[in-house]
Order: C-alpha cells, then structure tokens, then sequence
C-alpha cells in the first residue's frame, strides 16, 4: 500500500508543477483504487522490497495489478490512467530518492484501437446549447452563462483555467486571453474572436453590480472566485433540457477539433490547447469515428 504521506507528498509536488485541479484529483483517485486492491491482495507484496520510507516496490505485485486492470472490464483509457497515474507517482518518489527504480517501468499500457474516439461536438448541438442559454428568464445569470460557454467553445479554456481568468488578462485592444495556470503563471496565449469579445464584454456590465470585491472575471454571488464544481453545474441546468448530453470539457474538444479542421496544423491545435507534445493534439488531425462512419456509408454494399 501507498501511505498517505507519500500520497500528499505527491500531490505538493503536482500542484508545484502546476498541474491542473482534475488532472491532480484523477491521480489521487488511481492511488486510492491501486490502494484498495493492494489492501484485499497483501499477500502480493514483500515486507522486504520497499523503498525509503516504506514505498512498496515490489515490481512482480505492480504487474499482477496491471493485469487485474487489463481484464477488469474497464476502458482502455481508464487503465492507461490508472497505470499511468502509479509511474507518474514512483517518478516523483524516485526524484525524491524513496525508491532507486519505478516499478512500473517495463509495464505497457493496454493497447487502444488507434481510430480516434474523442467526442466532440457538432455545429448544432453547440447551436441548441446556446439556443437552452437564451430561454434562461433570468437577464444576469443568461448573461453569464453565454460569456463562460462561448470562452469554453470558442477559446478551448479548460474548465479550471476559465475560473482563474482575471478580468486582466482579457485583453480587448489586442484580441487575445492570456490563459494562467492556478497558480497564476501565464501559460499561453489565445486569440479573442468579435462574437466571445461581445459576449464578455456584456457580462462586464453584469459583474460591475456584483456585491462582491474580486479580479477574477467570473466570481461567484457570495465570493469571489467561481468553482470547476459551479461551472459543471451550469452544465448540468443545461442538459436538463437537451436532447443530448454533454460535458464541458467536449467544448474544449469540439474548440480544438474545429481549428484542426480549419488549419489542418498540428503545431497550431498544440499552441492554441496548451499541449506540451504535438502527439497529444494529434487526435484532432486524425478523423473521428463518426467521419469514419460518414466517409464509408455511401460505399457499403447492400445487395
């Protein structure tokens, strides 16, 4: 078993990293689930093969686990992470000098299909999104919600980054967002089009009546910064009424798919997400299941 104080040593050293708040919680997470299995399969792990500390490194265990998730039923990426989540763990653990080696090096993620699954969204679902937003009776809140979704969809703001936008580091004069990361490092910049602009600028005259002191472009009724948790749920309200369900996170694909298509640039969709490796953003240059399927219906035989 992992012990907590190697967990929050861990997760000090993403927040040092400036990894985002869901990227930090998804490894907690894995650590929990790999903790739960260890703890109904001790008989697994040798007393005697652990590092500084006490941090198992008993490689044999980790590949009993890594195959207990292969046929555990799960998705291909959920096993990737989980796995994914231990080697990230064991680098930092190994950084810090708690063990010589990461047990889990030599342990190869599941094998995924390389056709692209990323859901993103199409023109009029986004349409019919925005269309639920404008029946919102309430003048401010439909306000708000058409400035927060047209930064996710029309920027590729991840969830965490639009919340810790500061009404600063919109810049109108020179069309561009400059996107920081929680800690208030700037990350990267990204292009400010007529429609999101307007949008923004009209919450503005909104967010002047809040009773609430704050440089955070969107705070909250009662304070001064809005949560991950309250822009879900602003989602949430919204799906209620729709025919189809989506995430927020699907804006930010359907964002980057949508310059993927335009500019057919890898290196752009990178810049523009915030990728620190093109292969990352390489899943919006490659056709998606649905084109896939498009592209093939008029060739199938039906005889």
């Amino acid at each position: 078993m992992i012990e907590q104080n190697f967990i929050e040593m861990f997760i000090e050293e993403m927040n040092e990293e400036g990894r985002s708040e869901a990227t930090v919680r998804n490894y907690v997470y894995d650590l929990k689930y790999f903790n739960k299995w260890a703890q109904e399969n001790v008989e697994e792990f040798d007393p005697a093969q652990r590092g500084t500390g006490g941090v198992p490194t008993h490689k044999q265990a980790f590949k009993k686990y890594a195959t207990h998730l292969k046929n555990s039923g799960a998705k291909p990426a959920t096993i990737n992470r989980r796995l994914q989540s231990l080697r990230t763990f064991f680098n930092v653990m190994k950084r810090k000098g708690h063990v010589e080696a990461n047990p889990m090096d030599g342990i190869k993620p599941k094998k995924v299909a390389k056709q692209n699954e990323t859901k993103w969204l199409d023109r009029n679902q986004v349409k019919a999104i925005f269309d639920e937003i404008k029946r919102i009776a309430n003048d401010k809140k439909r306000v708000k919600y058409h400035a927060i979704f047209s930064l996710m969809v029309n920027a590729g703001l991840r969830v965490d980054e639009l919340v810790n936008l500061k009404e600063n580091e919109v810049d109108f004069e020179n069309k561009l967002i400059t996107v920081t990361n929680g800690k208030g490092e700037k990350f990267r910049h990204v292009p400010l089009n007529k429609a999101t602009a307007q949008s923004v600028r009209h919450w503005l005259l909104y967010r002047e009546d809040l009773d609430v002191e704050s440089d955070f472009l969107f705070p909250s009724e009662r304070s001064p910064q809005m949560t991950t948790r309250g822009v879900q749920h602003m989602a949430g309200r919204l799906n209620e009424n729709l025919k189809f369900h989506f995430t927020v996170h699907q804006l930010r694909h359907t964002f980057l798919k949508n310059v993927a298509d335009t500019t057919g640039k890898i290196e752009i969709v990178a810049s523009l997400a915030g990728h620190d490796s093109v292969d990352t953003s390489r899943r919006y240059i490659e056709p998606s299941m649905k084109e896939i399927a498009e592209a093939l219906n008029g060739n199938e035989y039906d005889f």
